[in-house]
């Protein structure tokens, strides 16, 4: 085609990073008074010269996938963990007189003194830029009893009461919320 047409496209690319084909195509259509399957034949020529380079973008199903299945998102898997080890410890094992109480103890401690604050500050904060790790842990421990004393207070106000059960089951949900809803705006963010 013309060399014009070639150096419009470049041009486009290094200017306005297009974030599709579509959109390549509808900015150097803007320059040149070229028709679109002109434009997107030439596109497909540069990319066979290998001036271009077109990646493929993943479907949405499959770009939340690779999102929580890469590294950076141990921290998700990190709490649902936790919060599933809290419960069965919690709920299965016995209170005092063996070892397996102390786990009981730690993960039933995890589970009222950080995980709810934890992931109340990922979801307030997704971007890991917007604070360094002492100032995220000081914030994950300090919302955490706040969240479990409004929990309880909220509980104690309704018809179920405030119980063991009611307190466990509550914490729990509200963890796991708060975790999906740091996973979206850590997803959108880019984190």
């Amino acid at each position: 085609m013309s060399e014009s047409l070639d150096d419009a496209i470049l041009k486009v690319l290094e200017t306005k990073q297009p974030k599709s084909v579509k959109e390549l195509v509808h900015f150097v259509k803007e320059q040149v008074s070229v028709s679109q399957d002109d434009i997107t034949r030439e596109i497909k020529y540069l990319q066979q010269k290998g001036l271009i380079i077109i990646e493929k973008q993943p479907k949405a199903a499959n770009r939340y996938f690779n999102f929580l299945s890469s590294r950076k998102n141990l921290w998700f898997w990190s709490a649902i963990i936790l919060t599933i080890l809290a419960f069965v410890s919690i709920l299965f094992f016995p209170e005092s007189g063996t070892p397996l109480s102390y786990l009981r103890y730690a993960f039933g401690f995890l589970l009222a003194a950080f995980l709810p604050g934890y992931c109340l500050t990922e979801a307030l904060f997704p971007r890991e830029s917007s604070m360094d790790e002492i100032e995220r842990f000081a914030f994950s421990v300090g919302l955490s009893f706040a969240v479990t004393a409004l929990v309880g207070l909220f509980l104690s106000f309704t018809p179920f009461g405030l119980t063991f059960t009611t307190a466990l089951v509550t914490l729990g949900f509200f963890i796991i919320v708060l975790a999906l809803i740091a996973y979206i705006r850590k997803s959108k963010a880019g984190e």
